[in-house]
């Protein structure tokens, strides 16, 4: 598929945060799902899948820069 469109990324509490997307415009498949990779540093921290691009990360550590792809 192409990447997501839209995607926002919003603090939910000091150390929580709201990801959302909208759907990619070349879908190329049957099942539909989304995946949000979560890093500190080199190190992944967290690896989910949901249907919706809809994810809460929760319990992040304080004075830690994070990427999410």
């Amino acid at each position: 598929p192409s990447q997501v469109q839209k995607m926002t990324i919003s603090m939910t509490s000091d150390n929580s945060m709201h990801v959302k997307c909208g759907p990619p415009r070349d879908r190329n498949g049957p099942n539909e799902r989304y995946y949000l990779e979560v890093e500190a540093g080199n190190t992944l921290v967290r690896n989910e899948s949901h249907k919706n691009c809809d994810f809460r990360v929760k319990d992040l550590q304080y004075l830690t820069n994070y990427t999410f792809k």
